[in-house]
């Protein structure tokens, strides 16, 4: 287990990217950790975020620093780390890049509640949700995504960047290549491999391997189209944010 996770040291300043419904997850977690002694506290600085919106707001009591041009040009080289609350897998690992470069530390985040073998392995800036499971001898990369109650089981890998949703079964001896995305409850049979930037969509069970930069649907999961690009839509990102607590007048 990488040492930005289990070191036990107090008040490690932490910078998250990504202001949106992740962001407020990954807060939460690092909250749950910072709870623990065996995880050490996070004193979380704030967030950074690209949204216009969102620049000199406090979300949660936390405020949002600028955008990552901002922030990076102003905080360079100083000894904090980040952590990278962005589903898009493509784009968490370019940020990821950006602040690795500038001298920032990956914070990996995991929730108090997963289980996890002592012989698992799992990487540098990992975000991992409550109730996951995670095998002897599964390898997880560096900066993936594994959402609530997903589960990775022995023997298995999952490439850097690459994304589980909640509810993902990844059996034993799996390999899930780097940049993949395994939607909400997908299945992985045992001893399958899952290519590079391959989509596996929601609900689906892969019972052959999956090639590289392939989107497969069903159940069993049958190829629908082969491209090199494919990422899901974000929400807007040009939309006004809603407050996420509405203000109260005294006389309410």
């Amino acid at each position: 287990m990488h040492d930005s996770l289990a070191t036990g040291e107090s008040h490690r300043p932490l910078v998250i990217i990504g202001a949106g419904g992740h962001g407020l997850e990954v807060m939460w977690v690092a909250a749950r950790m910072s709870m623990d002694p065996v995880f050490g506290s996070w004193n979380i600085l704030g967030f950074v975020d690209d949204h216009a919106g969102l620049r000199g707001r406090m979300i949660e009591g936390v405020p949002v620093l600028g955008s990552v041009a901002e922030f990076l040009e102003t905080n360079r080289g100083k000894p904090w780390y980040f952590h990278c609350a962005v589903g898009s897998n493509l784009q968490r690992q370019k940020l990821a890049e950006q602040f690795e470069a500038a001298g920032f530390q990956a914070a990996t985040i995991m929730d108090p509640m997963t289980i996890i073998s002592p012989r698992a392995i799992l990487g540098a800036g990992s975000y991992v949700a409550p109730r996951c499971f995670i095998g002897p001898k599964a390898v997880i990369g560096r900066h993936v995504l594994i959402n609530v109650s997903a589960s990775i089981g022995h023997h298995s890998t999952m490439g850097d960047y690459a994304q589980a949703c909640p509810g993902v079964r990844v059996n034993g001896h799996c390999q899930v290549g780097k940049l993949s995305f395994l939607g909400s409850n997908a299945v992985v049979h045992p001893g399958k491999r899952v290519g590079e930037s391959a989509t596996v969509a929601a609900g689906s069970f892969v019972v052959r391997n999956v090639k590289p930069h392939t989107l497969v649907v069903g159940v069993p999961a049958v190829s629908v189209h082969h491209t090199p690009s494919f990422e899901f839509e974000s929400p807007d990102q040009d939309a006004t944010p809603t407050p996420i607590i509405p203000s109260i007048s005294p006389t309410e």
